[in-house]
């Protein structure tokens, strides 16, 4: 393994270096679809902790940093990624009107289908279940993907050759 490309993730395992995941470089001038995503290990870049409290106390939700996930749904410009099994799909959302945006962890809007991105909201919170829970760190985290996966996926893709004049 070459010097730099590895670090240890969370439980141990030895994984290459993830890299920020990327609108327009990574997905769509590939034109990624989501079972193409669904073959990506992805991950959080940081350490994500979210709190509300009730009448029985605090409750907590912890994702730390470089935890794997995968993607289980996508639209346009928005992927949601599972990191527990059985447990909520994080949604990350990239800004169209930057040409290679990051996806940047989102909360869904109550009443729509939409997504804001955590970091613009004033109150930094994301609804879990339909609890919201305010951020106490990681309202900047963005998704990463595991680069040999995406080298892996994008070069299985057929490309198109072309056509020559002349009848064949």
């Amino acid at each position: 393994m070459a010097a730099g490309r590895s670090l240890f993730a969370p439980r141990g395992l030895l994984v290459d270096s993830p890299i920020a995941f990327q609108n327009n470089s990574h997905r769509q001038l590939y034109s990624l679809n989501l079972e193409d995503l669904e073959k990506l290990q992805f991950y959080i870049s940081r350490d994500v902790v979210a709190q509300y409290q009730d009448a029985t106390g605090t409750k907590s939700l912890l994702v730390p940093r470089l935890t794997p996930g995968v993607a289980t749904d996508a639209g346009p410009n928005w992927i949601k990624v599972s990191f527990r099994e059985g447990g909520v799909d994080v949604p990350f959302i990239a800004d169209p009107k930057e040409y290679d945006g990051r996806y940047w962890i989102a909360t869904e809007v109550e009443g729509t289908k939409d997504f804001k991105k955590i970091a613009d909201l004033p109150d930094k919170s994301i609804l879990y279940k339909g609890t919201r829970y305010k951020l106490v760190s990681g309202s900047d985290a963005i998704l990463l993907v595991d680069w040999d996966g995406w080298k892996s996926v994008v070069e299985g893709r057929k490309v198109t050759e072309g056509r020559r004049t002349g009848g064949n």
